[in-house]
């Protein structure tokens, strides 16, 4: 054979399969004692599989080395399932077995969906990349790589792409000999192409749904209508990056760092886009633009103090600052404003009235100027910004309207982490938190159609800050005041938070005894508590709701933003379960 020249395949295989079924007896769980029985079943499995054939190569010579990589390989996922019910068993014995006896076989029960669904999505792959190293001072790295996906429009379905970078370790160049407070000094730049086709399989044929309508005198019939467009050249999301970076390391290793800068590119976004109401269709899948990310990285580690006694301070901080913006929308448009994205802007943005207040006195709904802008508004309501000019005589040219909307930025200025650790004879203790700076967090619990800003019911009486004649400094406005269905008017104006907080992640305590434990032929010995969430020492958000800042919904789970499958993007603060603060003891020992 060849030396250094090896070859490996690697197969994968998942195979998942669930069953499941649920069986009611007569008159069970309802109110009329002579209800019929009803049962139901389902059956899912799926298939996923890899191949990856492997042929690489590895030589060195001098001051040399040289790897070489071959990858050809093709994976395949397949989803089955099934599910039915049925109203009317004979028998309790048959329980969900023999849905086929059932009185009404092919009946859909409330709350258990009855379908198939089936489908099956597949990739190919080749790569070849050669890396070369020189006496461990210059790096240089080349790769090539095309994928072709089975989910793509037929013409669309492959893209090509390759990548490249190169490192300059200067730490070991001759003329650092002298520099001896430095130990580590590496500068490396690198430009890559990397591409997405996660969508939904057949997205590419559109969608079909029923409904049913009148047809003749008694009946009625099925009927099927678009729900989702067809997306004929569907192709690859692809990015351009380029990054560039510096690690290094001084005095003794005792600080360490690393800062990089990167820019990212992106072409041919994959979105599920909401159609208006006009167009019949509710959705397609597209291509919907173009993104540009940026951003500069940072990460510090170190020893702050180390003693001869054996006391030791060991810190470290990270913080990450990025800026995107959308800078090209499908068809060339400048905005797409069901969807919230505006070309300049960030891709996570809040399209909505900006609150700048409440109405505070009688002349804002009485007569006075202003009253213009919120016709048949009064005292105590919430206020929102106006852009529509005002006259010669100080008179708004309008009153408030859709123009009015506000672009938001929701992402946060920057964001990052620290940790710490203090050892000192056995005992050690580290502390871990994280923070972020700007944007807006978005709850649900207080926006439009939420808990506490429905109109009807006590709502437990909770103590909200509410518009009062002796309170008009209030956040909150009165209840009683104009309402858009049982909210508040621009009652989603109040579920909007400062996104900015600083909260400890976690706390540990511990004691290592390996030296008494020893005694007993045990060599490694700790006892240790651990305290996960313990605590946020400063969030705008956590400090009026009590609740955590770190998000754990998605947008579209009430009216807080408009429902739109593409507004997953953005997080809220909701009804899921919130962080938890756990303690932990335990025991590390070590035979």
């Amino acid at each position: 054979g060849v030396p250094g020249l090896a070859y490996r395949v690697n197969v994968g295989l998942n195979y998942n399969q669930r069953n499941s079924g649920s069986y009611t007896a007569v008159g069970v769980n309802s109110n009329n004692p002579t209800a019929p029985s009803t049962a139901s079943a389902s059956f899912a499995n799926t298939t996923d599989w890899t191949i990856e054939n492997l042929l690489t190569y590895d030589h060195s010579f001098n001051k040399s080395q040289i790897n070489a990589l071959a990858l050809y390989s093709t994976e395949k996922s397949q989803y089955n399932s099934t599910s039915l019910s049925g109203i009317g068993i004979p028998e309790d014995a048959l329980q969900y077995y023999n849905i086929g006896t059932a009185s009404q076989e092919i009946d859909v029960l409330p709350g258990v969906p009855q379908y198939q669904n089936y489908y099956q999505r597949g990739l190919l792959s080749w790569m070849g990349r050669l890396m070369y190293t020189y006496d461990n001072r210059y790096m240089i790295s080349a790769t090539v790589r095309s994928d072709g996906a089975s989910v793509l429009a037929p013409g669309h379905q492959w893209h090509t792409y390759p990548a490249v970078s190169a490192g300059w370790n200067v730490a070991n160049e001759s003329f650092m000999k002298g520099v001896s407070f430095v130990n580590l000094l590496k500068l490396r730049v690198g430009y890559g192409e990397t591409s997405n086709q996660a969508v939904n399989p057949y997205s590419t044929l559109g969608l079909l749904s029923t409904n049913v309508y009148n047809f003749g005198a008694t009946g009625y019939a099925t009927g099927y209508y678009v729900s989702q467009l067809p997306s004929p050249t569907l192709s690859w999301e692809y990015s351009k990056t380029w990054n560039y970076g510096v690690d290094f390391s001084v005095l003794k290793n005792r600080l360490s760092g690393t800062v990089e800068y990167y820019i990212t590119k992106t072409d041919g976004l994959l979105q599920s886009v909401t159609l208006p109401p006009t167009s019949g269709v509710g959705s397609y899948t597209g291509n919907v633009g173009n993104t540009q990310n940026k951003g500069v990285e940072f990460s510090l580690q170190g020893t702050i103090l180390r003693t001869h006694s054996g006391f030791t301070w060991d810190a470290g901080i990270n913080m990450s600052f990025n800026r995107n913006k959308v800078t090209h929308l499908a068809s060339g448009v400048p905005a797409d404003q069901s969807n919230w994205w505006f070309v300049g802007h960030p891709i996570n943005v809040i399209y909505d009235y900006q609150k700048i207040g409440l109405w505070k006195n009688a002349a804002d709904s009485a007569g006075g100027h202003e009253a213009i802008l919120q016709p048949g508004g009064n005292v105590g309501e919430i206020k929102v910004k106006y852009t529509g000019g005002y006259g010669a005589n100080g008179v708004p040219n309008r009153a408030i309207d859709p123009d009015d909307r506000q672009i938001m930025n929701a992402d946060p200025n920057f964001i990052g982490g620290f940790n710490t650790r203090v050892a000192y004879k056995g005992f050690d203790f580290t502390a871990v938190g994280i923070f972020q700076s700007g944007g807006i967090l978005i709850s649900t619990l207080y926006g439009s159609a939420s808990y506490l800003n429905l109109m009807s019911g006590r709502r437990n009486n909770l103590n909200v800050d509410y518009w009062t004649p002796s309170n008009t400094g209030a956040k909150y406005p009165k209840p009683g005041g104009q309402i858009s269905g049982d909210n508040p008017e621009y009652g989603s104006t109040l579920s909007y938070f400062s996104g900015s907080y600083l909260k400890i992640s976690t706390l540990s305590l511990g004691y290592d005894f390996s030296k008494f434990a020893k005694q007993f032929g045990i060599p490694q010995a700790r006892i240790y508590v651990t305290a996960q969430n313990p605590f946020v020492t400063l969030s705008p958000y956590h400090h009026e709701t009590g609740l955590d800042p770190e998000t754990n919904s998605y947008a579209d789970q009430n009216a807080a933003v408009p429902l739109s499958s593409s507004l997953h993007r953005l997080l809220t603060q909701g009804y899921n379960t919130p962080a938890t603060r756990s303690f932990l003891v335990g025991l590390n020992i070590t035979f």
